[in-house]
Formats: C-alpha cells, sequence, structure tokens
C-alpha cells in the first residue's frame, strides 16, 4: 500500500468521512498516547499528500502536549511546497509547536497571493491568533481593501480583534457600512481607520 492510500484509510479510521471530519481530535489523542510512532508515521504521510487535516493534527498535538520529537521538521519541510489552505494549516501548526510568531508570515503571503477568495479569508481568520506587527497590521489592512467582500470582512475583524474590540464587524454598524460599499475609497477608509487603531 502506498503512502497516500494508507494515509486516506487511517484518516477514515480516525476521523471519519462526514462533512465535518477532523474537528474532533479526540481519537487521534488517544492514539498518539497508544502509540506515538505509528501516529507520527501517518501524519508524515498526510503532509507528503498535502493534507491540511494532518497540519491540523500536528496543532492539535501540540495543543495537547503530544507533539512528535521532530514536528518542527517534518512541517518546515511541508511548508516549502505547501500552498493556499496547506500552507496556513502548517504554519498555524508550527506556530503552536514553536510560538515562533514569524510564522504567520507564511499565512500573510497566501492573504495577499492565494487567487481564492475562500483560502484568502481562511488565512485572514487564521491570523486573529497571532500577535500582531507592524507587517501584519499592513497586511491585513491590504486585504480590508480585498474586491471580494468575505475577505474585507474577516481581515476587518482579526484587526478588530488585534485592537481588542470584541464586537466584530457587525457590532460596528459605521464600518461594516463600508465594507459593503461598492466604492474602493470606502474600504481603503476603513482599512485607514482600523490600522489608526493599532499603529497611530
Amino acid at each position: 500500500m502506498n503512502g497516500n492510500a494508507e494515509w486516506q484509510r487511517w484518516r477514515q479510521e480516525i476521523f471519519g468521512d462526514s462533512p465535518g471530519a477532523g474537528r474532533d481530535f479526540v481519537a487521534l489523542t488517544e492514539a498518539a498516547r497508544v502509540g506515538p510512532k505509528a501516529v507520527e508515521r501517518m501524519l508524515r504521510a498526510g503532509l507528503a499528500a498535502g493534507d491540511p487535516l494532518a497540519a491540523r493534527s500536528f496543532t492539535a498535538l501540540a495543543s495537547a502536549g503530544l507533539a512528535p520529537p521532530d514536528a518542527v521538521s517534518f512541517l518546515r519541510t511541508a511548508l516549502i511546497r505547501a500552498q493556499d489552505e496547506f500552507r496556513v494549516r502548517v504554519a498555524e501548526a508550527l506556530y503552536t509547536v514553536t510560538r515562533d510568531p514569524g510564522w504567520a508570515t507564511p499565512i500573510a503571503g497566501v492573504l495577499s497571493g492565494a487567487r481564492s477568495e475562500v483560502v484568502r479569508l481562511d488565512a485572514a481568520i487564521a491570523l486573529a491568533g497571532f500577535v500582531p506587527t507592524v507587517g501584519l497590521v499592513r497586511a491585513l489592512a491590504a486585504a480590508v481593501s480585498d474586491p471580494e467582500y468575505l475577505v474585507r470582512y474577516h481581515a476587518a475583524d482579526t484587526l478588530l480583534r488585534w485592537a481588542g474590540d470584541r464586537r466584530g464587524v457587525d457590532g460596528v454598524p459605521a464600518l461594516h457600512e463600508k465594507l459593503t460599499a461598492e466604492a474602493e475609497s470606502a474600504w481603503r477608509a476603513a482599512a485607514e481607520e482600523l490600522t489608526a487603531r493599532l499603529c497611530p
């Protein structure tokens, strides 16, 4: 059995095949406690297959104190060729394992460069888990002017969180109105307003 086929079989056994597969990591953490080497081998196969769920699994194991000893090496190797959602998940896993905020940089790159609006908004959401830096604020501010509304929305929402405002975009009507406007000038005004909250 090749590595990808073996990973798919194991993935099914651990996570099932429901639409929400991978959201419950209880079976994974139990498997890691019983057979850490076997879990490590399968997650490496998942990374080789470019499966975002494998990267999320490293995040879950690190949060439970069960990350494989060589997790950073595996994840760094995977990041080299990772793109889109997989790149976001691998960078999140590296951050969870190392607590190095520099792993936000690959996610910011996805935010600015991915073709898919779904991937860009995913990156904007993921950045909320990091500590804001001037570079990240600028990246998100640029995304507040994205042509797609949902990307603008989630980028603005992350900036609001960083500014300590828990209301979210829907709770700030004047900001929401700018984001839903058709004029790019309104989006830029929203970006400037949010940036000023964080970089006065």
